[in-house]
């Protein structure tokens, strides 16, 4: 509200000003008759002296004073009050939308890729900072300038003001659609850059199968692909925003150009009176203004608001399996007898590749069960559908008589000790690594625990991480493949020592350290071929025999030596640029056309007021030389 009040200020000064110029116009024609000049000032309602005058103007100033502390004390708690807001709202989101992907199932996982998770978790939060905060303020305050500028428009002159917002609607119109449009291809340019973001890193992870391959210029192809469809979207983006923004201020100035048509028409046919046409013209084009600088945040807002749906398709989704619910049994004890009765299961990725195809085994508390096979035969699902990472398509697993969809999540998983092929851990001590495995554990157990699993490396760590809650089960899905030999044997009689009393499964690649276990399953096809220990299937001469015959060993992974990062600069960075000089050119030159529209736009306000001037000088000149004709005739009767 401070610009349509300092519309009134400002008119108010320029009509005291104008009186004034008009008495000492008036009064260096008429010095010898002054009591024609009193009648005249008298007549124009004006019969103030210089003192008056000066003490009004002064009166003038200090309102604007007045004025602009309360704009500044306003403008201050205005940002300071929407930028914390913004930045606490951004970071509930962040945490609410990491919290909502840690929540989902791992069949959700496998339709979404890490590398879009990343780019959603950063790129939309910031897209939505940079929406909110400062800009919705900014755009509240440009709504109550341009309604304050109406109402005040309205009272001193509803006619002129309807005539001059007649474009106004145009100009709302156009900024709601650029807002519609900029939230619509602001949720495809996310998705593309996704998808670019997708490819990226499906090549940084896996770089020793590209070098290997020279697939390197392929991957390069397959991103410049990736990055050209995100930017096809980006530039659409970016043709709406410069098409609504160039309407908006074409409106605009055509307001301007209709409001100082109407109302030098009004002032030179006595409809209205200068300062009334001065204060419509200047609350009307503070009101059209502020429609048009709110209509630039508009699209920032759509660009926003089409992230945080982006967001929200994630934070709404419910998991089919939520491991945070608190529904479920919780047995006050459990054996660990395990039973796994006609097993089938399909990825919802490829509903129609059935993987598991009716496996029915059972593990007694204290045994130790293989499953071998090649790759893809179902092993590995196997394990993650004891985690209950999955639930199965038909069939069922028991855990001492009881389902395990009818056990809690979070009770099943702390119930059972997993190893990973690939162990993960994560950048902290060496301590909080095993604490993962369990909260409340002791100094004294984490080092008992490491002592077990001889852990001095990663993979050892992990296993002491998966000990250290004493499951009554544990699953070792290829735990000791990425060990040397001697370690090997270090860690398999560290986990034979650790599986006593506990129902273990592995699943084996190296087959000679299930030489030991109770009973091996050979699986085959997502099928069981054939059970028993180590010598009967050798025996039979069938796959259990093929897969020994054919075991080949082999040692992976030379280090990789890090290279220094190489510094940057603004100046390396406009150089990428070079093919977009032009486009370069042509917007420094239409910007600084638009900038200079302003300073015109003051010299053809300054013409306006001095044809203003002039025509009032005339008119006043005109009246006095009557007022004095008349008055010599009198004299002369």
């Amino acid at each position: 509200m401070g610009m349509p009040l300092m519309s009134i200020a400002l008119v108010t000064t320029a009509q005291r000003v104008s009186l004034r110029f008009g008495t000492l116009a008036l009064s260096a024609f008429s010095n010898f008759q002054g009591s024609a000049t009193q009648g005249f000032m008298d007549l124009n309602g004006n019969s103030s002296t210089p003192k008056q005058f000066e003490t009004a103007v002064i009166q003038s100033c200090f309102q604007y004073l007045y004025l602009g502390c309360g704009v500044f004390i306003a403008g201050t708690i205005q940002a300071t009050c929407f930028i914390v807001v913004c930045e606490n709202l951004v970071n509930r989101l962040r945490r609410k939308f990491f919290k909502a992907i840690l929540h989902q199932d791992i069949a959700w996982f496998d339709k979404n890729n890490s590398g879009e998770l990343a780019i959603k978790l950063f790129d939309n939060l910031e897209r939505i900072k940079e929406g909110t905060g400062d800009k919705i303020g900014l755009t509240i305050q440009y709504i109550a300038q341009s309604l304050g500028g109406f109402a005040i428009a309205f009272v001193f002159s509803w006619k002129l003001t309807l005539i001059m917002m007649s474009l106004t609607p145009f100009m709302i119109g156009c900024g709601s659609f650029m807002a519609k449009r900029a939230a619509l291809v602001t949720k495809e340019e996310a998705k593309k850059y996704a998808e670019a973001g997708k490819v990226a890193e499906e090549a940084l992870t896996s770089m020793r199968t590209v070098i290997a391959f020279n697939g390197q210029q392929y991957e390069c192809e397959r991103y410049d692909q990736a990055l050209e469809s995100a930017k096809a979207v980006g530039i659409k983006k970016s043709i709406y925003t410069g098409i609504g923004l160039a309407l908006t201020f074409l409106l605009l100035y055509t307001s301007y150009c209709l409001g100082f048509w109407v109302g030098t028409d009004s002032v030179f046919s006595g409809e209205a009176q200068g300062g009334t046409v001065l204060t419509v013209f200047f609350s009307v084009m503070l009101g059209s203004m502020a429609i048009g600088q709110a209509g630039t945040h508009f699209s920032a807002i759509g660009t926003a608001a089409g992230a945080t749906s982006a967001l929200y398709e994630v934070i709404d989704k419910i998991p089919e399996i939520d491991s945070y619910s608190k529904e479920g049994e919780r047995p006050h004890s459990l054996n660990g007898r395990v039973t796994v009765s006609d097993l089938k299961f399909a990825y919802s990725t490829r509903p129609d590749a059935e993987v598991l195809k009716g496996i029915s085994f059972e593990a007694n508390p204290g045994e130790t069960v293989a499953l071998v096979g090649s790759s893809g035969c179902g092993k590995s699902t196997l394990i993650q559908l004891l985690l209950r990472y999955y639930n199965p398509s038909e069939g069922k697993i028991l855990i001492d008589g009881k389902a395990i969809d009818k056990l809690n999540i979070e009770f099943l998983r702390n119930f059972i000790g997993v190893v990973p092929q690939e162990p993960r851990l994560f950048n902290t001590t060496i301590e909080q690594n095993i604490r993962y495995g369990r909260e409340d554990i002791t100094k004294a157990e984490i080092l008992a625990a490491l002592r077990r699993a001889n852990a001095y490396d990663f993979q050892r760590i992990a296993i002491a991480r998966a000990l250290v809650r004493d499951p009554k089960i544990l699953l070792l899905d290829e735990a000791t493949s990425a060990l040397d030999a001697d370690s090997e044997h270090v860690v398999q009689q560290a986990l034979e020592n650790a599986s006593k009393g506990r129902t273990t499964i592995i699943v084996a690649h190296r087959l000679s350290t299930i030489r030991n276990a109770n009973r091996i399953i050979a699986m085959k096809d997502g099928v069981v071929v054939e059970t028993g220990t180590h010598r009967e299937l050798m025996a039979r001469n069938g796959l259990y025999h093929e897969l020994v015959s054919a075991q080949v060993f082999s040692d992976i992974d030379p280090e990789v030596a890090e290279e220094g990062a190489t510094s940057a600069s603004f100046s390396k960075i406009f150089r990428h640029a070079r093919p977009e000089w032009c486009l370069i050119l042509m917007a420094v030159l239409s910007c600084t056309v638009q900038g200079c529209t302003r300073a015109a736009f003051s010299l053809v306000f300054t013409q306006m007021m001095e044809v203003r001037f002039t025509c009032f000088y005339q008119d006043m000149s005109l009246h006095s030389f009557r007022v004095f004709f008349q008055r010599e005739i009198f004299l002369f009767n």
